[in-house]
């Protein structure tokens, strides 16, 4: 039986998607039939999560943040922070786009069109890869798990169209289906040293990016261990149907919700790029910092003379790093400035409880780009002090 279908059955519910054949041409965009949620996400431009219910009885504020109403805190952002680097925590993350992708040229497809070596990922292996546009720029990055007889694709929350437009270009003849199961899905996060603990399972000799099972109730859910956030972190995939019950049973057994103030805090000091922020057609993947998502070695890609180019010739004109803020607090877009000249940009910017001080990323020109050297943080008609530093960050 084919994972989704699975997993849809397991929840009480079997919902058959449409248009399931295999086009010589397009790549059809299916989806299963609607939910309520759905129906009310319609009806506004800020789009919600299956959990929103339970989240607000769990003490959420929410806030729209990349299109979505995302639970931003749960009255204590610290104590969230903490339970991510000291317990174990859990995490919405439903507004990820999550696509299916099936057909015998599914894994050549994506290795073709993609940075990073994926025709050899074998069942229940995965790897982040990044989608170029000819330019080298950024469409997307992209994290693609072999679950077997299909393929699951992780996207950022505003791209899972643009990724299947972007695939659909550069068909022709293959075999291979791609359908946006995203709204019929769920994505949970459960983040922490005491992570693999709470799951009930043995998950420490997994591979990264490997893929097992976990059972809650009775229930078996696969889930994908992850690294993205510099400590351990296990991908839950429930239905859209299970996620208010799995949801609710980790907080039981324990987890600590936290909303996208305290995961906010963590990406900045762990230096990782979100789209719309560090990732995006204003940037390539070098710039960005993405060199582990990149082979050199796999022959051609969309974009791939670009990339070689940049990194063969040391032509990289900026690089993602972090920027202790001395004084002041900085918004995003805010210039960098070396004796006056320009010298870079913010992109996200947070307090730091790792640092106890303000803490930003930003594009640095590679000239400028030195650990430890001083910069100038234009805030408004005022100058303040900022030192760069490498990421992640590491308390002094």
């Amino acid at each position: 039986m084919r994972l989704w279908h699975l997993l849809l059955r397991i929840g009480g519910h079997f919902h058959p998607t449409r248009t399931r054949h295999r086009s010589s041409r397009r790549i059809r965009h299916s989806r299963a039939t609607c939910f309520l949620f759905r129906e009310m996400q319609q009806t506004t431009l800020t789009r919600v999560t299956p959990l929103q219910e339970v989240q607000k009885r769990d003490g959420a504020t929410f806030a729209s943040i990349d299109g979505w109403q995302l639970a931003q805190n749960f009255g204590n952002p610290l104590e969230e922070y903490r339970a991510i680097w000291e317990g174990v925590a859990l995490a919405d993350r439903y507004s990820f786009g999550r696509l299916r992708v099936r057909g015998k040229d599914a894994l050549d497809l994506l290795n073709r069109l993609s940075s990073n070596k994926l025709i050899d990922l074998a069942q229940g292996e995965g790897a982040y890869t990044v989608l170029t546009t000819n330019k080298g720029r950024i469409i997307d990055l992209l994290l693609v798990i072999n679950m077997g007889d299909e393929l699951l694709v992780i996207t950022s929350p505003q791209t899972p169209k643009k990724v299947i437009e972007w695939l659909d270009t550069y068909t022709f003849g293959e075999d291979i289906t791609v359908e946006d199961v995203t709204e019929d899905t769920a994505l949970l996060s459960v983040i922490g040293p005491r992570a693999g603990a709470l799951l009930g399972t043995d998950t420490t000799p997994l591979d990264v990016y490997g893929v097992g099972h976990v059972s809650l109730q009775g229930t078996q859910l696969p889930f994908i261990r992850t690294d993205a956030l510099g400590t351990n972190t296990y991908y839950l995939l429930p239905t859209a149907f299970q996620a208010e019950q799995v949801w609710s049973t980790l907080i039981q057994a324990g987890a600590v919700a936290v909303g996208e103030d305290a995961l906010e805090m963590v990406r900045v000091e762990q230096g990782v790029p979100r789209y719309g922020h560090e990732i995006g057609e204003d940037f390539n993947p070098l710039e960005a910092g993405l060199n582990s998502s990149i082979s050199y070695d796999k022959g051609c890609y969309i974009g791939q003379e670009v990339v070689l180019r940049l990194n063969t010739y040391k032509k990289v004109k900026q690089h993602l790093m972090g920027i202790v803020v001395e004084d002041g607090s900085p918004i995003i877009t805010t210039r960098l400035e070396v004796d006056g000249k320009d010298a870079g940009f913010l992109t996200s910017v947070v307090d730091s409880p790792l640092l106890g001080r303000t803490l930003a990323l930003g594009y640095v020109r590679t000239k400028y780009a030195e650990t430890d050297h001083e910069i100038d943080v234009r805030i408004g008609t005022k100058l303040v002090k900022g030192k760069l530093i490498d990421l992640p960050v590491k308390k002094d």
